[in-house]
């Protein structure tokens, strides 16, 4: 882990490792707080104390449920009770809080994509790989209840996201892998709107902050896309160089709750961290022989991580 130094305005300096994770780790989600850490893989799920640098007891259950594939941590607004809902590549939607563990399956099993969470409504959102998209509620129990399901044929999501208000309620928004279409559901069945919009780029990763209005798309040949909500058109590129020769996958971007930082991973062992306004990089040199696929953004301990 990373954070920035507290004298300065750039230059960050090493945090800490936290170790544990036997296989390749596919997606980190940090709490809102910065408390907490999630990491998942083909390993299966844990969990961190960002303050004290430990596994916190948990999670790691990998059994037949498959690599964890997505992850969101879930605080409804009536209830100060963190839990963390993680995808599993067997379409398992598994909710933990404590010592306690539930976990519902997806109709046509295909590997979750995309979780996303609306505290404002307890509803949470989900996509796995067969074209499906499920909306469901969280109850005070933090047990999920099921609200409805769309398919579409011959789309693959990549992830989900709540828009900004539209009157007292969010709709869903549908990002694919491929073709660059975004859709939108809405919230109360599902119904799909007539127009989608169009981006004409693939999608490796999304990050959204509606309260700001915008979403950061990874484009995994050129960087991260910056686009506003309201409109289909390119906002800023900040470009992440890739390795010639190599093949390309898909790097997890980061937005922080301010929105002044845009944080990608790349091919060649750098994590970019960009200045959204004026658009300064820097590199932070982690493995100049790995991939960094996995990035996530908080505040911890007072300083940004």
């Amino acid at each position: 882990m990373l954070s920035l130094r507290s004298n300065s305005k750039q230059s960050y300096r090493l945090h800490g490792k936290l170790q544990g994770h036997s296989g390749a780790i596919v997606r980190l989600q940090a709490s809102d707080d910065g408390k907490y850490l999630a990491s998942g893989g083909t390993d299966g799920t844990k969990a961190w104390d960002l303050h004290s640098m430990r596994e916190i007891p948990g999670p790691t259950w990998l059994e037949t449920h498959g690599a964890t594939t997505a992850m969101v941590w879930v605080k409804r607004e009536d209830n100060m009770t963190l839990a963390l809902v993680y995808g599993t590549q067997n379409s398992q939607l598994v909710c933990w809080q404590g010592f306690k563990r539930g976990v519902w399956p997806l109709i046509k099993s295909a590997e979750i994509a995309g979780l996303a969470f609306d505290a404002s409504s307890n509803r949470l959102a989900v996509c796995h790989r067969g074209g499906v998209i499920q909306l469901w509620t969280v109850a005070d129990s933090m047990a999920l209840k099921f609200v409805w399901s769309q398919e579409f044929k011959n789309y693959v999501p990549r992830a989900v996201a709540f828009s900004q208000l539209e009157g007292d309620e969010r709709s869903v928004l549908v990002f694919p892998l491929y073709g660059g279409y975004i859709h939108t559901l809405k919230a109360d069945k599902g119904t799909v709107a007539d127009s989608p919009w169009h981006i004409s780029t693939n999608i490796g990763d999304v990050a959204v902050n509606a309260q700001k209005g915008l979403v950061c798309v990874d484009e995994p040949s050129s960087g991260a896309n910056l686009y506003a909500l309201s409109e289909p058109h390119v906002r800023t590129t900040f470009p992440v160089n890739t390795t010639p020769g190599k093949k390309r996958r898909l790097r997890q971007v980061a937005l922080d709750k301010d929105c002044t930082t845009i944080v990608s991973g790349s091919d060649h062992g750098v994590v970019h961290v960009f200045d959204r306004r004026s658009q300064l990089v820097e590199k932070l040199r982690v493995d100049a022989h790995e991939w960094v696929q996995t990035v996530t953004v908080s505040c911890v301990n007072g300083a940004r991580a």
